[in-house]
């Protein structure tokens, strides 16, 4: 097969982080894998790790006019001159399965493949959230996702069962596919050394490290989790947080920590691709967000056996443990503190984490798409005979 999937970008994020292990573990020798990327990221280590590997990765950027004068006409005409940029690249590779991530549908509407082609869509975060937002963006995906079901039957893959039941209602399908975003459970078994960790990144030994794993956008509630550590903090003259992401919020939050006089007490880190590694420095993984679907660094850590401390924006289907507590975002800051200092470990940490392997949802994967494309061969087959 020659399988191609599209995002926008390989920054340090979920989507990405799932598009890149698919990429590292499909089986080479029977398939052809092409990533199709809109831009570049910046000090991406998600980019030079698939370049190190050998895989095909195609950037629309690359194909930008006036890539030398930067000002908002050349923005503005880059952009709509990507639907070409994206069109000619889909039809030259011309892909047996095109698997599409965000908000990348429109294009691919207008790239119009080849009939034959099977597509794909992972639904990544709530479909309220994607499709039913009041912004323009969101009214053309979710027309070109019903567009794209109605002229080629795009598959949507879901998260979890109730996902599947709003996605089928929304597309008025029943076809939707359940499949676990998976995570490198291998590299997370087999990381380095807590102490090591923490000696690497400049954190004393006897820390009490908070972590959290994502960007600073805010969905992910950094306000809150900084009120959360601050309360800690005074409790707790141990008490670390290390924070791991980039984004707009980013300086925000900084700027908030050291006017609580925290400086000496955080450490922020973005494009990293060591986030086992980084786990492993944690004492506690702390994830208020707003709402989420699954977040592949809370499934990380309870592999990791850490204590997670979730709001109840989290979907219930990211507990995949006996340790995680989850916490309304109404309880407040002072609370939450109280339950991280107080919490016991369990006598037995139980984490169902086979159900997560990457390399075994990469395999499923794999399976969806060939017995996508044999049926689609026999219809056309039988199509063939009909008129015969």
């Amino acid at each position: 097969m020659k399988i191609m999937h599209v995002i926008h970008e390989m920054n340090i994020g979920g989507a990405q982080t799932l598009v890149k292990n698919y990429m590292l573990n499909f089986d080479s020798r029977n398939n052809e894998v092409i990533l199709l990327c809109f831009n570049h990221t910046k000090d991406s280590p998600y980019e030079k790790e698939l370049l190190n590997n050998g895989i095909n990765v195609i950037y629309a950027q690359d194909y930008s006019l006036c890539k030398h004068r930067i000002n908002k006409l050349t923005k503005l005409i880059n952009h709509y001159y990507r639907y070409i940029v994206v069109k000619r690249i889909i039809n030259t590779q011309s892909p047996d399965v095109i698997h599409m991530h965000l908000a990348v549908n429109r294009f691919v509407k207008f790239a119009k493949p080849k009939r034959r082609t099977k597509l794909f869509y992972t639904v990544h975060s709530e479909p309220k959230v994607i499709w039913q937002s009041r912004t323009k963006k969101s009214h053309a995906e979710l027309r070109a996702t019903r567009w794209l079901i109605k002229k080629y039957g795009m598959r949507m893959i879901v998260l979890h069962e109730k996902m599947k039941n709003e996605v089928d209602d929304m597309f008025n399908v029943c076809n939707s596919i359940v499949l676990n975003n998976g995570v490198d459970v291998d590299r997370i078994m087999n990381s380095k050394d807590s102490n090591l960790m923490r000696e690497e990144l400049g954190i004393p030994r006897n820390s009490f490290v908070i972590g959290h794993i994502g960007r600073f956008l805010r969905v992910k509630n950094h306000d809150f989790l900084t009120d959360v550590f601050i309360e800690i903090a005074k409790r707790n003259n141990r008490a670390f947080l290390m924070l791991v992401g980039d984004g707009p919020d980013k300086k925000r939050i900084m700027n908030k920590l050291n006017e609580a006089k925290m400086k000496n007490r955080y450490l922020i880190l973005n494009n990293r691709n060591d986030v086992p590694d980084l786990l492993n420095a944690m004492d506690v993984f702390i994830f208020p967000s707003l709402y989420e679907g699954i977040p592949l660094s809370l499934i990380e850590a309870q592999i990791a056996r850490k204590p997670c401390f979730i709001s109840d924006g989290v979907n219930e289907h990211a507990i995949i443990s006996n340790i995680v507590t989850r916490i309304a975002l109404e309880q407040g800051a002072s609370l939450w503190g109280d339950k991280i200092l107080s919490y016991k470990a369990p006598n037995k940490i139980v984490v169902d984490e086979d159900d997560w392997d990457i390399r075994k949802e990469t395999k499923k994967l794999e399976q969806i798409y060939l017995s996508a494309l044999i049926n689609k061969i026999m219809d056309y087959n039988n199509t063939y005979k009909e008129k015969q």
